[in-house]
């Protein structure tokens, strides 16, 4: 006999893939709103739960780019508040960019 958390993550799972607002959906499916809204909720809550559990540092392979040589124009320098600097001597790969905001 499967529970109620079992019996209601597949209409949760099909509406999350559906895209349809939550009353309709419950409409076409004979599901309480209410009951369904509780679980869409609770699901949520633990989903949250589940990744604030895995954050952490993650590891980000880059390639090394060669040093800057002395005689390449500065593109951009960034001082930090906590005093670091960041110096860019050519333009960043947008792939690379997105990387670090992961």
């Amino acid at each position: 006999m499967k529970t109620d958390t079992e019996q209601m993550r597949v209409p949760y799972d099909q509406w999350c893939l559906e895209r349809v607002s939550k009353q309709p959906f419950c409409n076409r499916n004979g599901i309480s709103y209410y009951k369904f809204n509780y679980w869409v909720k609770k699901f949520r809550r633990d989903n949250a739960n589940e990744s604030i559990s895995r954050k952490g540092f993650s590891q980000i392979a880059i390639q090394q780019p060669p040093l800057p040589q002395p005689q390449r124009p500065l593109l951009a320098s960034f001082i930090f508040a906590s005093g670091a600097r960041l110096e860019l001597f050519t333009a960043l790969d947008s792939f690379f960019i997105k990387e670090l905001a992961n």
